[in-house]
C-alpha cells in the first residue's frame, strides 16, 4: 500500500521518528509566494514494499529486477516546477535525517521508509500575480507493464504583488567563510588549477544565490592549523588551508609575490555579485599547536607562516625574519591599493582568546600597513568594550549577545562598521546542525533583524571531513553533524544544496521583508511586533543564553505554519503600500 502526502519546506524526514512518520497533509496545500523568490514544498511517499522512485521521464529499471517503480511528476501551468530527491545522512545519534537535495534522478527506497521529493518553482520578477493550480501525480509500473496512476494530490500557489530585491542587492549581510583548498581536495583537482576554478565557480554561484557579501582570502599557510585535526591521530579529515599567494626569492635575495590565484578568485566572486568585502585570514591570530610542532617562529608576536621557493637553494623554505614578514604585508597592502580595493579589505581574527595580545598584534599590523581595516569573530565579550583602533567590524557569538542584549543599542552606536553575529559548534540552539529543526536555520536571519544587526557569519560552508557523501559525522563531541557544511560535493563538480541551505535562504528573505516593511510602512513597529509575537515565544534575549536551560520550543516556534503566517503578515502590509 502506498501512502502519499504533501508537506511544507521545513518538514524533515527522520528515520525511526514516530512523529515524523505521520503524514502532515494529504489534501490541498496552499503556498504563498513573492517575486524574485521561489515556492517550495515536499512530496512524501511511503510503502509497505520496497520501490524505486524516479523524478525523471527517462527510462529506468531496478538492478534488483522486478521491483515496483514509481515516477513522481508535478504540473503547474504558468510556472516551471523542478523536482529533486531528498537524501538522508547519518547523524551523531546514528539516525538517518533528511538533508541533501540530490542530483540523481532515481533512488531505491526500502519498505516503510518515508521518502521526500523537493519541489521548487522560481518566481522571477516578471511573473504574473494570481493563483496557480498545481497537481502532483505518482505513477507506478513494474518491468514492461504500462504506468498506472498510484496517487494524485493538488496544491495552490498564490503569487503576491511584492518583489524582493535580487540576492546580490539584499541588505542582509551574509558571510559564510569559503574553504577553497578543501574543495580542491574533495574534488581531487590541483589547487588553483583551471579545473579547480571551474569547480569553484559552482560554489560561488551557490553562495551568490544566498546573497553572500564577502570573499574569503587565505594569505598564509594553514592559519587555523587544519582545525587542529592532528589532535586526532586517526582523524578522518584533512582541513588544512593553503595560501592563495605564491612567494619566490630570487638568487639576489629579492622576494616576488604571485597574486594570480588571489586576483582570479576575487574576480570570480565579484563577477557573481559577491563584492562588498575581501576578508583576509592568515595575518592575525594564527591558531597554534606548539606541542605538535605547529609553531613556525616562536620568537615573534604572531606565527604568520609564509612559504617561498628559494632559487639559491632550489628548495622551499619558510620566512622567519620579521622584516620580511612586514615587507610581505606591505606589498599585499600596496597590491590592493593598486587594484582600488583597499577599502573593501578586512584583516580578520577568528576568536582571539587573549584580548591584550590581540591588541598588540593589531598595533603591529597598523604600524606595518596603516591602510588596512580589521574585523573579528569574538568569543570574549570584553573586546566589544575596548574598541581597538581600526577594528571596525564586530561579530560576537550569539550567547554573548544574549548576555548583553540590554546594551545592544549602545554597543551598536559605538561600532563604525558592520555588526553581525555568529553561531558555530555552539550554542545547541538555535543552530544549523543536521539534528536542528529547519525552523532554526530560518530563524537565524530573523533574530538578526530582531537584534537590529547587519547579518550573520558562519565558518562552515565546505569544511567537510573525508568522504562527506558517505558520512558527515566527525568530532561529534565538539562539532555536531552538519556543523562543518551547508552543502556537499558532487561528482559533477557542482555543490549539492541542502534543506538547511534552503531554510537559511528563506530566513534571509524574511529579513528582507522585515526591512522593506520598516522602510515603507508608517505603522511598521506594530507590524513587526505582531510578526515577532508569532515567531518568538520569548522576546527577552537573555533567556536564549544556554545557561538558562530553555528548550528550543520554549523560546521560539518550530511550526512552519507560524512562520508562514508571519511572512504573510509582512506581504499583506507591503501589498497595501
Amino acid at each position: 500500500m502506498l501512502k502519499l502526502g504533501l508537506a511544507g519546506e521545513q518538514f524533515k524526514v527522520v528515520e525511526g521518528s514516530l512523529v515524523n512518520y505521520d503524514f502532515p497533509q494529504t489534501e490541498d496545500l496552499s503556498i504563498q509566494g513573492v517575486k524574485n523568490s521561489r515556492v517550495s514544498f515536499q512530496i512524501l511517499l511511503q510503502s509497505d514494499e520496497e520501490f524505486l522512485l524516479t523524478v525523471s521521464a527517462n527510462p529506468v529499471f531496478d538492478k534488483r529486477g522486478p521491483v515496483n517503480i514509481l515516477r513522481a511528476e508535478v504540473t503547474l501551468p504558468g510556472l516551471t516546477p523542478e523536482l529533486c530527491l531528498v537524501g538522508l545522512m547519518e547523524d551523531d545519534d546514528r539516525k538517518l535525517k533528511a538533508d541533501p537535495l540530490l542530483h540523481q534522478e532515481t533512488i531505491a527506497v526500502p519498505a516503510w521508509r518515508k521518502q521526500a521529493v523537493w519541489v521548487e518553482a522560481k518566481l522571477p520578477e516578471n511573473v504574473p500575480c494570481g493563483e496557480y493550480q498545481g497537481k502532483v501525480r505518482v505513477l507506478s509500473h513494474a518491468m514492461f507493464a504500462d504506468e498506472a496512476l498510484a496517487g494524485e494530490l493538488t496544491f495552490t500557489v498564490k503569487v503576491h504583488n511584492v518583489t524582493l530585491p535580487k540576492p546580490t542587492g539584499r541588505r542582509f549581510y551574509l558571510d559564510l567563510w569559503q574553504h577553497c583548498a578543501n574543495i580542491a581536495r574533495k574534488h581531487e583537482v590541483t589547487l588553483w588549477s583551471a579545473e579547480h576554478f571551474r569547480i569553484l565557480e559552482g560554489y560561488v554561484v551557490s553562495l551568490a544565490a544566498l546573497g553572500q557579501k564577502a570573499v574569503t582570502v587565505i594569505a598564509s599557510e594553514i592559519p587555523w592549523s587544519g582545525q587542529r585535526t592532528y589532535q586526532d591521530r586517526n582523524a578522518d579529515a584533512d582541513l588544512y588551508e593553503y595560501s592563495m599567494i605564491r612567494l619566490r626569492r630570487d638568487k639576489e635575495g629579492i622576494f616576488h609575490y604571485d597574486y594570480s590565484a588571489l586576483d582570479r578568485y576575487i574576480q570570480l566572486c565579484f563577477q557573481h555579485g559577491i563584492d562588498r568585502e575581501i576578508e583576509i585570514f592568515g595575518l592575525c591570530n594564527i591558531w597554534l599547536g606548539p606541542e605538535a610542532g605547529f609553531h613556525c617562529r616562536p620568537a615573534l608576536l604572531d606565527d604568520i607562516r609564509l612559504r617561498y621557493f628559494d632559487e639559491a637553494t632550489g628548495g622551499y623554505r619558510f620566512i622567519r625574519e620579521s622584516s620580511q614578514i612586514e615587507a610581505y604585508i606591505q606589498a599585499l597592502e600596496s597590491h590592493f591599493r593598486r587594484l582600488g580595493l583597499l577599502e573593501k579589505v578586512r584583516i580578520v581574527a577568528d576568536e582571539p582568546a587573549d584580548s591584550e595580545l590581540y591588541q598588540e598584534r593589531l598595533a603591529w599590523l597598523r604600524e606595518t600597513a596603516p591602510g588596512f581595516l580589521y574585523k573579528a569573530a569574538i568569543n570574549h565579550i570584553e573586546l566589544l568594550g575596548k574598541q581597538p583602533e581600526k577594528l571596525v567590524d564586530y561579530v560576537p557569538q550569539f550567547p554573548f549577545l544574549c548576555l548583553y542584549s540590554q546594551r545592544l543599542p549602545e554597543l551598536r552606536s559605538k561600532i563604525s562598521g558592520r555588526f553581525l553575529y555568529y553561531v558555530c559548534c555552539g550554542p545547541d540552539h538555535p543552530n544549523t546542525f543536521l539534528r536542528s529543526p529547519l525552523a532554526e536555520a530560518r530563524l537565524i536571519p530573523i533574530l538578526a533583524a530582531y537584534m537590529e544587526l547587519d547579518g550573520f557569519l558562519r565558518w562552515n560552508y565546505t569544511v567537510w571531513p573525508d568522504h562527506p557523501r558517505e558520512r558527515i559525522v566527525y568530532r561529534p563531541e565538539a562539532w555536531p553533524a552538519g556543523d562543518t557544511n551547508f552543502v556537499y560535493p558532487a561528482p559533477s563538480g557542482k555543490p549539492i544544496l541542502t534543506l538547511r541551505y534552503k531554510a537559511l535562504e528563506r530566513g534571509i528573505e524574511d529579513f528582507e521583508l522585515l526591512q522593506s516593511v520598516k522602510e515603507r510602512c508608517a505603522n511598521w513597529r506594530q507590524i513587526h511586533q505582531r510578526y515577532y509575537s508569532l515567531v518568538l515565544k520569548e522576546q527577552d534575549l537573555r533567556l536564549y543564553h544556554p545557561d538558562c536551560g530553555k528548550r528550543a520550543d520554549e523560546l521560539y516556534s518550530l511550526q512552519e505554519t507560524d512562520y508562514e503566517q508571519a511572512r504573510l503578515l509582512l506581504i499583506s502590509a507591503l501589498e497595501k503600500v
